[in-house]
């Protein structure tokens, strides 16, 4: 059986797994410079030891596991992205708040942020109702 590069349009086996022109990971390059891209104005706050420190602390808190694909679509998934639920850009003094934070698979944050355009409100309460769910799960408090 035979698959085709979305990409490159090249034909290889199933059995190779990804394109042999290595297309899936320049589109993950690509992917991360435009990501780098968008976040460029905040760049500082990323590298920082106090947010590189404060992720660690989110991904403790939250077992690796993403909260949203737990609560959201009851599936068990690895977390790997700590998201800021009131976003960055719209209030930085909350950056570094652990409260502020879930953490998220890739799938899921591309979800959230999609939902973000249409109902914000709603979908930061949704984030912050599965955060008190996942602490009276497990008996941890912010």
């Amino acid at each position: 059986m035979n698959k085709i590069c979305p990409r490159c349009r090249t034909v290889y086996s199933y059995s190779i797994g990804q394109c042999p022109n290595e297309c899936t990971l320049k589109m993950k390059r690509e992917s991360n410079r435009l990501y780098d891209r968008e976040q460029r104005k905040n760049k500082e706050f990323y590298s920082s030891k106090e947010w590189r420190e404060l992720r660690k602390v989110c991904k403790e808190r939250f077992a690796g596991l993403c909260l949203w694909s737990l609560y959201k679509h009851n599936r068990i998934k690895k977390g790997r992205i700590t998201h800021h639920i009131v976003p960055l850009s719209e209030n930085k003094s909350k950056g570094l708040l652990l409260s502020n934070l879930v953490y998220l698979s890739d799938e899921a944050h591309r979800e959230i942020h999609k939902l973000y355009e249409t109902n914000q409100i709603q979908t930061i309460k949704e984030i912050k109702k599965f955060i008190k769910i996942w602490e009276i799960e497990h008996g941890r408090g912010v």
